[in-house]
């Protein structure tokens, strides 16, 4: 389902997927998901450099107005700068460490799709595999997504299959980006917001969060 209008009024949780860019022509995109609403992507442009200290920035001011907001970062590669630096800057509790790379474990126990039947490889096939459940229409999650092309080309390009163990494993991003001509970002920033979270729930820091703005 699309969606134009403005954020609905819920109190859900706030996450922001980032997808950090290396040193190639992808770019950093930013996906800020409540619950079943997605507002519009953005990506930055790194033009070939690395710009973790613009992109921190960017995270922390995101924080600043929305302060119990939780950033998740793809820290496989450029993305470990980024995530230092922000918990540097600001409060740790909210900051995630989005590593696709390790297993789909959640306190010693499998991860596993919508119906309890699948597992995954690692972190990354869960991910992947969230987004799918949640776009499902028979699963009637009520999934709101902004108009844009490139997010479902992207989505509907990856593809899948199972393991001799029965585990799900989500093809190379590398296999991905040569079909597409590009690399995945927008999907991969939509990905990290589905990262199992326990919601910080202490009290703000208000004397840290003075000194963020």
């Amino acid at each position: 389902k699309l969606v134009q209008g403005k954020e609905p009024v819920s109190d859900e949780l706030r996450l922001l997927g980032v997808d950090v860019a290396g040193m190639g022509r992808d770019s950093t995109c930013f996906c800020e998901r409540k619950g079943k609403w997605v507002a519009e992507l953005r990506s930055r442009n790194s033009g070939g450099q690395a710009d973790h200290m613009a992109i921190s920035g960017e995270i922390v001011a995101w924080r600043k107005r929305f302060p119990r907001m939780i950033a998740s970062i793809d820290t496989i590669g450029e993305g470990a700068g980024v995530y230092s630096r922000c918990i540097e800057l600001d409060d740790k509790r909210y900051i995630i460490s989005c590593k696709y790379s390790e297993g789909a474990k959640q306190s010693d126990r499998d991860l596993t799709d919508i119906t309890g039947q699948y597992k995954f490889i690692n972190m990354r096939a869960y991910l992947f595999w969230c987004v799918r459940d949640w776009l499902n229409p028979k699963n009637n999650t009520g999934a709101m997504l902004p108009p844009d092309s490139q997010l479902a080309e992207e989505a509907m390009e990856i593809r899948w299959s199972f393991r001799s163990d029965g585990k799900i494993f989500i093809e190379p991003k590398e296999d991905i980006k040569k079909r597409l001509e590009r690399s995945p970002d927008k999907f991969d920033a939509l990905a990290n917001t589905f990262y199992p979270v326990h919601t910080a729930r202490q009290a703000i820091d208000l004397e840290r969060l003075s000194k963020m703005i």
